[in-house]
């Protein structure tokens, strides 16, 4: 059998037991849809799976599951039932049967065409014939993953973190300056801190994306960043004057400080053959009062 030119897609063909050897009645082949890798998938249009036998000219028992599935000419969901077999569409033959070969199905326009099934024989490859009116349409073009990996992070919903601090500004409270500040991710959630995984389809193809936070920068109002790696340890009294173990600041002069948190992301994609990260940062602000302890105390 001659092979012409070099793969061109994959394609998934019913009536896997036409070989070149066996060149058995075959219906037509339609391409309807992609698969999930962008590549046509044919099968053979009609037929009636009664008594173990179809229209395609699969025998009973060859592949897939036989005759053990019994349809009334649906053709789509009977026959991708049986006899279902991935090949690579090599093309058209360049010296095909007479038309008079039961292959040809009574048809007299068109071609037949051949695919390879790699290494599913004990001498190599397996060839596969069947009749087209055309060649199976080329497969679309992928989309772009970076669009894809774009939805997938909007379907996180990522919001900046919740911010934890003592003196809390919702109690009206003022801190002392020479003591600590303690901050801290209020309440993490998957979108707030993650790790969070969202996917995004198009076109049978998926990215994969998933994020979380790598650092909180705290911005204190007063001319200074802190870094802090981890999520912060939350306040409680019994702490009393300590500083906090990893996450906090100490105030040198009063006053009334906005300070922000940014959370600084880190989006990791894969998919469509390619892979990237996205690096996102989202910020939230609050505000808080320092005072002396003998203003205070008055």
């Amino acid at each position: 059998m001659l092979v012409i030119r070099p793969v061109l897609a994959v394609v998934s063909v019913v009536a896997a037991t036409l070989t070149a050897t066996t060149a058995a009645h075959a219906a037509a082949p339609v391409c309807q849809e992609f698969s999930d890798k962008g590549v046509c998938v044919i099968w053979a249009d009609g037929g009636s799976m009664a008594g173990g036998s179809s229209d395609s000219g699969a025998p009973s028992g060859s592949g897939g599951s036989g005759g053990a599935s019994q349809g009334s000419g649906g053709g789509r969901s009977s026959l991708m039932e049986v006899n279902h077999v991935t090949c690579l569409f090599v093309g058209s033959l360049l010296f095909p049967p007479a038309k008079s070969n039961p292959i040809w199905g009574g048809h007299h326009d068109g071609a037949i065409y051949q695919c390879l099934v790699p290494g599913s024989d004990v001498n190599g490859d397996r060839v596969l014939l069947f009749w087209g009116a055309g060649p199976p349409p080329a497969a679309p073009p992928p989309p772009d993953a970076r669009v894809l990996a774009r939805q997938a992070v909007n379907a996180m919903q990522l919001k900046a973190v919740n911010i934890g601090i003592v003196p809390e500004p919702r109690s009206g409270s003022i801190g002392i300056i020479g003591l600590p500040t303690w901050m801290w991710v209020q309440g993490p959630a998957e979108n707030t801190w993650g790790p969070i995984t969202r996917t995004a389809s198009a076109g049978g193809f998926t990215v994969r994306a998933t994020a979380k936070v790598k650092k909180v920068v705290w911005d204190m109002g007063d001319g200074t960043q802190v870094v802090c790696l981890t999520k912060g340890t939350p306040y409680a009294d019994s702490s009393g004057r300590q500083s906090s173990p990893d996450c906090g600041h100490t105030y040198t002069r009063q006053g009334s400080y906005a300070v922000t948190a940014t959370s600084y992301w880190s989006v990791t994609w894969v998919g469509v053959g390619e892979s990237g990260v996205i690096p996102l940062d989202l910020s939230r602000t609050t505000n808080i009062t320092m005072g002396e302890a003998q203003v205070i105390n008055r």
